[in-house]
């Protein structure tokens, strides 16, 4: 499924590696134990970084070296660190460095917010409108009283396709050979619209219905399909020439973990969810788009940035929180988002009020990144360089 692996006591854990969800009640927020990082030396020869010249300055942040030379685990995949304007830094490491195609896992999940923000800016839609209301022929009655908002907030009570039997540790739902990406009604209106696992507004369950559901709501206020929608809205706009839904069976990277590839999954199946497909490059051009207010206006913008302490600092799509960073001389105030699908995992974060963007991708299922909040770890090494560099 797609998920992001969280530990932070501060935000729900949205689990890793096909793990079940975690319930948490509300308002209480969530707890959680904190793994510690082993950190493994190695020679910089293993991590081969490649800045293009027209990209950065010398002396630009360089995320992954510094990784390298804290040594801490070794990192492949992609790292980018952007300004609101331009790529300051690219850095690749490993057989899919160069890959010009990654999953977003659920970053899929960012984007659709921004889809639903735009269409509350053109007064298509409403933050407060419940599924019933905007999509006539939704079959569950029940749970078509759960509103936009409580979708973007998982905290629905929809049923939870990561709870299906599973075959060889993951859910049958994101194994079915036939399921394709778009349109999404076909699951929107099938399993998520089973009986509902709890009253809307109850408890935070991270939920992949929550997202396949919001883009059936979002083709019944537009009249359009999700995909067209994201190509008129995003992608033609932004000249995002990567970004498209998977087709179903497609498998860009092929992640490991513990030195095996890591079993398939369809990608197609997580649709708006988590099957999004584009470049490290394309992300970075999405979150510079964000940080201008060009897709979505600045009221919107913080409305869709607001994260709420009650459950984890959970935004609308990301979370939003802020972390003591090496380099800066307070708490930055972040967005993130992360993916993990199919074993590649994702993380993108935007820090507002620096106009600096960090973007991972790395086909290492295992990666550790640990938690900025802990001051330790790869991912404060990487987040610090990128923020405070």
């Amino acid at each position: 499924m797609a998920t992001d692996g969280l530990v932070d006591p501060r935000r729900p854990d949205e689990g890793l590696r096909l793990r079940k969800a975690r319930n948490l009640p509300l308002p209480a927020q969530g707890s959680g134990g904190v793994r510690p990082v082993l950190a493994l030396a190695f020679g910089a020869a293993i991590a081969t970084a490649w800045v293009g010249p027209a990209l950065a300055q010398p002396a630009g942040p360089r995320p992954l070296a510094a990784l390298v030379a804290s040594g801490g685990p070794v990192l492949t995949g992609r790292v980018l660190v952007a300004d609101r304007e331009r790529i300051l830094s690219d850095e690749r490491a490993g057989a899919y460095g160069a890959s010009p195609v990654w999953p977003w896992g659920s970053v899929s999940k960012q984007v659709a917010a921004a889809l639903v923000m735009i269409e509350v800016d053109r007064k298509t839609l409403s933050l407060d409108d419940t599924v019933a209301s905007r999509w006539k022929a939704f079959p569950n009655a029940a749970t078509g009283s759960v509103t936009v908002r409580q979708l973007l907030r998982h905290t629905s009570g929809l049923p939870n396709p990561d709870e299906t039997p599973e075959v060889g540790g993951i859910p049958a739902f994101y194994l079915r050979p036939e399921a394709g990406a778009a349109p999404s009604n076909a699951d929107a209106a099938g399993y998520c619209a089973g009986p509902a696992k709890s009253p809307p507004e109850t408890r935070f369950e991270y939920n992949n219905c929550d997202t396949l559901v919001l883009a059936g709501v979002l083709e019944a206020a537009t009249g359009k399909t999700y995909d067209r929608l994201l190509d008129e809205a995003i992608a033609r706009p932004l000249q995002l020439n990567s970004l498209r839904l998977a087709r179903p069976q497609e498998r860009p990277i092929i992640a490991r973990a513990d030195g095996r590839a890591v079993p398939p999954v369809n990608l197609a199946t997580f649709g708006a969810a988590g099957a999004l497909l584009g470049s490290p490059e394309d992300l970075v051009r999405f979150d510079q788009a964000l940080l201008a207010k060009r897709l979505v206006s600045p009221a919107s913008t913080a409305v869709m940035w607001a994260g709420d302490p009650a459950i984890g600092y959970v935004a609308l799509g990301a979370w939003s929180f802020s972390a003591p960073l090496k380099g800066c001389p307070g708490e930055v105030a972040m967005i993130e988002r992360r993916g993990s699908v199919d074993g590649v995992q994702v993380r993108n974060l935007i820090a507002p009020e620096l106009g600096r963007i960090l973007v991972v991708f790395t086909d290492d299922a295992g990666f550790e990144f640990g938690e900025l909040w802990q001051g330790q770890g790869p991912g404060y090494v990487l987040a610090s360089e990128a923020f405070c560099r």
